[in-house]
Formats: C-alpha cells, structure tokens, sequence
C-alpha cells in the first residue's frame, strides 16, 4: 500500500537523480513552477495540464518511488494520486 511521502531533504536529493533527467520534467521547465520537484510529497506542478507534453516518466526507477511503495507515476502532471 501506498505511504505519504515526507517532503524532506535525504527525499529531495534522491529526486533530483530522476527529475533532473526526466523527458517530461526537463522540456517543460517544471522546475521554474511551484512546487519545482519531489512531486510525490509536494503535489503536482502548477504549471497547467493542458500546457505539459507527457514525454516519459522517471518516478518508477526512483528510490523515493519505491521506498514508499508508491503507484501510478507522472506526479508532476497528477500530482499524488499518480496517473490512473
């Protein structure tokens, strides 16, 4: 089952190995936007739906991911709830 993810540094330094060279995160320029990374703690971008082009998602290989047994991916689109 799923756990709440801790919005913590030792989190956000396993993020940046994953949002950084991710193919939807980099093009679109999520990290200017709120909340900028660790999207499976913090929610989703705010940047609009409509205006991020969905490239590939880099959540499953994440350590943060799999540590919290986490589902669904593209937080920074879908926020915590992943993509259904």
């Amino acid at each position: 089952m799923p756990q709440e993810v801790p919005d913590t540094e030792e989190n956000m330094n396993i993020c940046k190995q994953f949002c950084g060279p991710c193919p939807t995160f980099k093009p679109n320029k999520l990290n200017e936007i709120e909340p900028h990374a660790l999207f499976c703690a913090r929610g989703a971008s705010e940047k609009p739906q409509k205006e991020i082009e969905e490239k590939a998602c880099n959540c499953f290989d994440c350590g943060v991911f799999k540590k919290y047994d986490l589902k669904g991916g593209w937080f920074c689109i879908y926020g915590t709830q992943g993509k259904e």
